[in-house]
This record gives structure tokens, sequence and C-alpha cells, in this order.
């Protein structure tokens, strides 16, 4: 019973290891269902970012964005965001709600919403990439 509880404490506490920064349905899957991951908040910005769409299964598009995120501190996570049916807005910013690897919820935010650490990297990528605004 002891070995069964410190596999599982290992796959629990080691699978966002192996999960950060990989913006896949996979890694969503995975940190959607691990409990000891809390959730937080990150920034984007929508410009400049890869999209790719997909057929849905009721006759319209997904639309998946790979993108970089900040958290309150300026730490970077690259996240996979899948939107349905309409495109995201080309020059936005976004608050997304995150747990790891998967996306909850997004809203879109003005810049002055955005912590000054995430709102620096933010600007500062935009100036490296001249379509993101």
């Amino acid at each position: 019973m002891g070995a069964l509880m410190i596999i599982m404490a290992v796959i629990l506490f080691g699978a966002p290891l192996f999960t950060r920064d990989q913006p896949t349905e996979a890694a969503g899957m995975l940190d959607r269902y691990n409990p000891v991951l809390p959730q937080e908040t990150v920034y984007v910005a929508t410009g400049g970012c890869s999209v790719e769409w997909v057929a849905n299964a009721h006759g319209g598009r997904d639309y998946r964005y790979r993108l970089p995120s900040y958290s309150r501190d300026g730490r970077e996570r690259k996240l996979l965001l899948q939107v349905t049916d309409k495109p995201l807005a080309p020059h936005a910013y976004l608050a997304v709600r995150s747990k790891g690897q998967t996306v909850l919820s997004w809203r879109r935010v003005k810049a002055s919403q955005i912590p000054v650490a995430a709102r620096h990297r933010l600007v500062s990528g935009a100036q490296k990439n001249p379509d993101r605004q």
C-alpha cells in the first residue's frame, strides 16, 4: 500500500514537469485531471501568434492558438488556446484562467488591467514582433 502511495505521489507531482510548455491537447488533459495543480490567471496577446484551424463536430471550425502566456510575476508558459467557430480578435489582450496546460476560460482585457510584470513581457514581445500590438 505504501509503495502505491509513493508511485501516485510521483505521478501527480512529476507530471507537470513533463507537461509544462507542451501546448498539446494531451498535456492539457493530463493537467486538467491532476488534483495537485493550482489554477492561475495568465495573460496573452493575440497578434502575431501561430493559429491553425480544424473542422469540428458541428460543421464549424475550431481555431487553435499556440502562444506565450505570462503569469502575474512575468513567468512565461506556452499554451494551446482553442476557440470554437470564431477566431480571436487579431490585436487583443486576454486574461486566461488555466490549470497547468489546460485553458479553463478566457476573457478580453485592456492592457491597463494586466499586472505590470506580465504587461512588460507582452509589450517587449510586441516590439520584437510588430504584428502583435
